[in-house]
């Protein structure tokens, strides 16, 4: 698979230890690895559009099999079957087209009607209601958590190009542990997870930042962000 605006015309072989015969690699543009579909313009629009048909598939399964579902039961299903398809992986194929973004919200908007006394109020007002963040929302929250594992060294793995100490003492403000932020010429190196976290980790307050555990981290950031609008309200709408 070749990757980029400018791909070459080079042709690559792969030589048999065991008989020192040559194999021509042949030419890709879309490869499963891991459970996520790469495509050489890593777009993840197919990633994305077989994530959804997916989990649309179980919604169609619970649909028919419980006539009528009450809050509980619903959040439980949803929660367990559902959300988990529509999310996995979501570091690497964060989507930045809002058109991908909606198509995957789509799938929580519609299955947040199969509850009947919740039906004719808005998706937001639902959301509410039964205490799930939106999909861009719960996205945004786990890019947080992993750049929180990362500087705390929780990950055991080579990290990102994340932390770079501030300079000048304007730049402190915000939090002691902000980050550096590259520049991009493309969409898709500024969608890559050590740019895109950037903006909203350095808005965080010092004692979101500096948590003694995740569990802690998590509850702060949960607490600082309780009362934005974009807990419920995915900006693709």
């Amino acid at each position: 698979m070749k990757i980029g605006p400018k791909k070459s015309d080079a042709k690559y072989h792969m030589t048999n230890s065991a008989d020192g015969v040559q194999h021509d690699l042949s030419e890709t543009t879309l490869e499963k690895d891991l459970g996520v579909h790469i495509d050489d313009k890593l777009s993840f629009k197919e990633h994305i559009t077989t994530s959804v048909s997916k989990a649309n598939r179980v919604l169609g399964v619970i649909r028919r099999t419980f006539q009528n579902l009450d809050k509980e039961t619903f959040v439980q299903l949803y929660k367990s079957l559902v959300r988990p398809i529509l999310e996995y992986g979501h570091s690497v194929w964060n989507p930045q087209a809002k058109g991908l973004c909606k198509d995957l919200e789509n799938v929580q908007r519609r299955a947040t009607r199969m509850i009947g006394s919740l039906k004719e109020l808005s998706y937001s007002e639902r959301l509410r209601i039964l205490g799930i963040p939106c999909l861009q929302h719960r996205r945004r929250r786990g890019d947080m958590i992993d750049t929180f594992k990362y500087l705390k060294g929780i990950y055991i793995t080579q990290k990102p190009n994340l932390h770079k100490p501030p300079p000048t003492e304007r730049d402190m403000r915000g939090n002691s542990l902000k980050l550096f932020k590259n520049f991009a010429k493309s969409k898709v190196r500024s969608a890559f997870f050590a740019d895109r976290v950037v903006l909203d980790w350095n808005t965080l307050p010092e004692n979101v930042v500096t948590a003694d555990s995740v569990n802690c981290f998590k509850a702060r950031l949960d607490s600082h962000w309780k009362d934005t609008s974009s807990v419920y309200t995915p900006s693709c709408y």
